[in-house]
């Protein structure tokens, strides 16, 4: 499989060219670029969670703590003293980075639920639902936000299935076919319990309403801005050959 170095540069070039093109539709909220591309970049490494001693799944849990302890005590400010408070804080946060990641360490096998076509789907609402109902993020400020998360995600499946090839030797890996799976055939409880919270968060992520088909005429615009400028990049790279060669 591709190496975390691999998934992170390659998360970064696929996420920066979606965010790039989600600009050019004007679907990117002023300001909030970095913020999507970082979302990417997170999909694309988020599927190694499931390895017990792999950075990912470390960092998520550590990550996730903090937010957790400072969404939890934040609001009790000004209640409590600040002793109680650090005590509660430090409590939450280990908790979440120790307890539960051994927890969900036990309870995972690498390759299995979350290296699947069911875990994009949970990946990407799960980001649509805490983006429009906790941050209060307008439906396509969320449903964009999750794209980027699932596209990362389903970038990373994809660079395990192409590392489980062995070009140069011309054979195929024993691991192929075990990133970009429907679901986990080896563990059927594991897959029944990601399709209902699938089902569970799609019920809970806000309409498609936004969404409106452009007109003839829109895409006619479109089609001609994009060959004007990829003529204007083929342009711009035979004047650099050309550079290159006098």
């Amino acid at each position: 499989m591709a190496n975390f170095q691999t998934h992170l540069n390659v998360g970064i070039f696929v996420s920066g060219g979606a965010v790039l093109a989600l600009k050019g539709f004007d679907l990117v909220p002023p300001g909030q670029a970095l913020v999507l591309l970082g979302l990417g970049v997170t999909g694309a490494v988020l599927p190694d969670i499931d390895a017990d001693i792999s950075a990912p799944g470390r960092t998520f849990f550590g990550v996730l703590g903090a937010a957790l302890a400072f969404g939890w005590t934040l609001p009790l400010v000004g209640d409590y003293r600040p002793l109680e408070l650090a005590v509660v804080w430090f409590g939450l946060f280990l908790g979440v980075r120790f307890l539960l990641f051994e927890t969900f360490a036990r309870f995972t096998v690498h390759r299995g639920i979350w290296h699947s076509w069911l875990a994009v789907a949970f990946a990407t609402l799960a980001t649509v639902t805490i983006s429009h109902r906790f941050l209060e993020q307008a439906p396509r400020a969320a449903w964009v936000a999750g794209l980027m998360v699932g596209l990362g995600y389903l970038t990373h499946l994809c660079l395990d299935e192409i590392y489980s090839v062995d070009l140069f030797n011309a054979r195929v890996k024993r691991s192929f076919g075990t990133a970009l799976k429907p679901f986990s055939l080896t563990d059927p409880a594991s897959s029944l319990a990601m399709a209902a919270a699938v089902g569970v968060l799609a019920w809970l992520a806000p309409p498609l309403d936004f969404i409106q088909l452009p007109t003839r005429a829109e895409w006619a615009v479109w089609m001609h801005q994009g060959l004007a400028q990829l003529g204007a990049w083929s342009d711009l790279g035979v004047a650099t050959v050309r550079t290159w060669l006098h």
